[in-house]
């Protein structure tokens, strides 16, 4: 699980994915990036994450978001990545899928 909290912008980006790809590495087959408390989500950012999700894939393991705020759910969406990952309304739906 990967918890991110505040602005994923230009600045805390590469320190969140750095962690992001040590946990896809990490012969886990399931990764969940939890993003409730984040309060800002980049286009960018979200477009990564899809790729993250994509190439995560291609390995075997499964990338889940969890989201929660309307801000966060709308970058995804812009950004054309939200089809990516299924709608997962709590932690736990995230864990047990």
């Amino acid at each position: 699980m990967v918890r991110a909290e505040g602005e994923l912008d230009a600045a805390a980006c590469p320190q969140f994915f750095a962690t992001v790809e040590q946990a896809v590495r990490s012969n886990c087959h399931v990764v969940v990036i939890d993003l409730r408390a984040a309060r800002f989500l980049s286009l960018r950012a979200a477009s990564t994450l899809g790729s993250v999700r994509q190439r995560a894939a291609c390995e075997g393991t499964d990338v889940r978001i969890v989201a929660g705020r309307h801000a966060i759910e709308r970058s995804l969406e812009v950004s054309g990545v939200r089809p990516l990952f299924n709608h997962y309304s709590s932690m736990r739906a995230a864990l047990d899928a």
